[in-house]
């Protein structure tokens, strides 16, 4: 059964679009075939990636209507991306309920069942139009939140939207939190990761994004931490770590080969 998470925040400029590529990409370092959407009408994830911009995506098919776009290949086999393409801000607003109309989000789910073990959908800012279709469409939330006050005081929106969904019929849960830019010598941000992990304590990732100007470097540069250079920055480790903790919150180790040594030599 294929993975469906969404990365969400009410709040924007939280990392969220961060949070997701590289969680695609250390999924996909780890075998996970993996399925990376952007459903962000400004086209996060095609910003924050040199050569993926410019490429259509599910703007365009949607305004020609044809079926399911291509995804983009990437270098890591079971790394694909599915963009957003371009979004004319005045369409914004037909480009969710076009989306709403066609289904789109919940089809690309169901076709990702015989081709990915994963498929991750960054979502915009808020909890209306894409955000809102992305969240009617997967089992698993991953809210984002950066440390400071005002983006854990909307968490509970969230949570509210997720309880309600649930009633309606939908499947998403809260999966976790994890937390972004977080640091442990700024007493505003570290009382705010207090207040987090106090209100939060079972949803909490253990693994928490700290901040870093390594990653405004991957940024300018359009690629992954992973990929920044030759040999991986070490922050980068820290989406190995997250990656694999969502992997045990799902269950997907369970049942699997003994997790002990491998011999070097048969």
């Amino acid at each position: 059964m294929t993975l469906s998470i969404a990365f969400t925040s009410l709040k924007g400029g939280v990392g969220k679009t961060t949070t997701a590529l590289n969680c695609a990409f250390a999924f996909a370092r780890r075998g996970t075939r993996t399925l990376l959407v952007d459903t962000d009408p400004q086209g996060a994830i095609g910003l924050s990636l040199d050569g993926v911009s410019d490429r259509a995506g599910l703007a365009a098919s949607l305004a020609q209507g044809r079926d399911l776009p291509e995804v983009v290949k990437t270098r890591l086999p079971e790394l694909q991306i599915l963009p957003m393409g371009f979004v004319d801000t005045l369409a914004i607003d037909d480009l969710s309920k076009c989306a709403r109309d066609n289904d789109i989000l919940r089809r690309i789910v169901d076709r990702s069942q015989a081709e990915y073990d994963a498929v991750l959908f960054d979502t915009p800012a808020g909890l209306g139009g894409m955000t809102r279709l992305a969240l009617e469409s997967v089992d698993s939330v991953i809210a984002v939140a950066q440390c400071e006050p005002l983006a854990l005081r909307s968490l509970p929106r969230l949570l509210d939207l997720l309880a309600q969904l649930r009633d309606a019929g939908d499947s998403c849960s809260l999966l976790g939190v994890v937390c972004n830019m977080s640091s442990f010598k700024d007493p505003v941000i570290l009382a705010s990761l207090e207040e987090l992990w106090s209100l939060y304590r079972d949803s909490v990732f253990d693994t928490a994004i700290p901040r870093d100007s390594t990653f405004l470097q991957a940024s300018r540069a359009g690629v992954p931490l992973g990929l920044l250079s030759r040999r991986a920055p070490a922050v980068a480790a820290v989406f190995d770590s997250l990656a694999a903790e969502i992997e045990q919150r799902l269950g997907v180790q369970e049942g699997g080969e003994d997790d002990g040594p491998i011999r070097l030599v048969d």
